[in-house]
């Protein structure tokens, strides 16, 4: 009975050294290979995102002002962003490595469902580019949201805040209702706007209060 216990016991112990050496090499090789995952993983969205910011050559995620995001209220900045979200912000930087802007990602509710727009924005204050990574509107109504005589208004704009017009745009921040799907086209002028707007309000490079 005793050399049965004994054998258990080994048995047991054994098996708990294996585990924790299975465990303690699995952790080893997650941090060997963490890294490069993600750097993988980065080059892969920069590469979808260069149509916003052609002039980027590296992203960063920034932590900092994603965290601000998920605990602000963005109606506090201005009441037409109270139902965006901010889903994804990336510091963009060119080949030289100097921070050149953002890449921000926002969404917002459209006439049938949820529009993800992202914005490229540089330190300038100029729109480098827009493009909509999820809208599902209306066939040949709020669909032309997508269509590249809608996206192009946004694009090389200096401005802080757009807003449609009905009667043909005459200024930067002006953009074009698109006919019969009006609240198609405020979604996504309300989310490329909660976009910078919150980056202008909370990034320190920007001349906002990041750092406050």
């Amino acid at each position: 009975m005793n050399n049965k216990k004994s054998t258990i016991l080994h048995d047991a112990i054994a098996l708990f050294l294996i585990s924790l050496m299975s465990i303690l090499a699995l952790s080893f090789v997650y941090e060997i290979t963490k890294e490069p995952i993600e750097q993988q993983a980065m080059a892969k969205k920069l590469e979808a995102y260069k149509v916003v910011y052609p002039e980027a050559a590296t992203l960063k995620e920034d932590t900092e002002l994603m965290q601000k995001a998920l605990e602000t209220d963005l109606a506090s900045i201005d009441i037409t962003f109270g139902d965006c979200t901010i889903d994804e912000i990336n510091q963009a930087y060119d080949s030289s490595d100097n921070l050149i802007g953002y890449i921000i990602k926002v969404s917002k509710r459209g006439y049938k469902d949820v529009i993800s727009a992202v914005v490229g924005y540089s330190l300038d204050g100029t729109v480098k580019g827009m493009e909509l990574v999820a809208i599902n509107e209306t066939a040949g109504l709020g669909m032309n949201a997508a269509e590249p005589d809608f996206k192009n208004q946004f694009i090389g704009k200096a401005v802080k805040k757009f807003e449609v017009t009905k009667t043909g745009a005459q200024e930067d921040n002006q953009i074009n209702v698109i006919s019969g799907a009006t609240i198609t086209t405020d979604a996504v002028v309300y989310a490329v706007n909660a976009g910078i707007g919150f980056l202008t309000e909370y990034s320190a490079e920007l001349g906002g209060s990041a750092n406050e």
